[in-house]
């Protein structure tokens, strides 16, 4: 299978958020923890706490205090104070982080897969704990695999505008001053777009004959 397949594949199967879901959410937010809202809804814990951030949910005092986080009080001081060199026992030691380990619920590993908030697929491809660097834009990917490293200057885009369609044949690089032309220019209809040129072309006419005006005048 073509690495443009797998990501097409990856982004087909990538469970989107609806409203539905979103409703969901805000109304069990309001009185379960995050990991039973995951488990309810069939989602992993940093998947719900990724959107209970991007809805801007938020709980009440009174909510908070129903549902317990497991925090201290105002004041209150912890029971093991002043108990120096005190270790826990049972299996507490087991489930302690151990050095370079990271938590679960945040960390992902390379080869994971995310949908960004203007919903490009990207991929894990380092762990340096550089987020520019670890995580790329699967298409620009599946352009390099064919065609090398983009050049400079140039960004790979999408032809038919459609993000989803990460087929090899619908991306180009093209120059930043070709996208932002397209993005003011492409957008439109075609007889808006036709009109934005030939304004163009006389903007451009009237500068040249003004120029020669004034060089001639010296």
């Amino acid at each position: 299978m073509s690495k443009a397949n797998v990501g097409r594949r990856n982004l087909d199967n990538y469970r989107w958020w609806t409203a539905k879901d979103d409703a969901q959410l805000a109304d069990l937010y309001a009185t379960h923890k995050l990991k039973d809202i995951a488990q309810i809804m069939g989602r992993s814990i940093s998947s719900v706490a990724n959107r209970r951030v991007k809805l801007g949910l938020k709980r009440t005092p009174e909510q908070q205090a129903k549902i317990g986080n497991g925090c201290f009080k105002p004041g209150q001081k912890p029971w093991n104070t002043g108990k120096k060199g005190w270790k826990a026992g049972g299996r507490s030691a087991e489930t302690q982080f151990k050095k370079g380990e990271k938590p679960s619920n945040t960390w992902r590993p390379i080869g994971a897969e995310r949908i960004t908030k203007d919903g490009l697929l990207q991929r894990k491809v380092s762990d340096t704990g550089d987020k520019r660097t670890d995580w790329r834009p699967v298409h620009v990917l599946i352009w390099e695999a064919e065609n090398g490293a983009v050049p400079e200057g140039r960004i790979v885009v999408f032809k038919d505008r459609d993000q989803r369609n990460l087929s090899h044949e619908n991306l180009e690089a093209i120059t930043r001053a070709e996208n932002m032309r397209r993005n003011s220019i492409d957008r439109y209809p075609p007889e808006y777009r036709q009109a934005a040129i030939t304004l163009g072309w006389f903007k451009r006419r009237i500068n040249k004959v003004e120029r020669e005006q004034h060089e001639n005048n010296q």
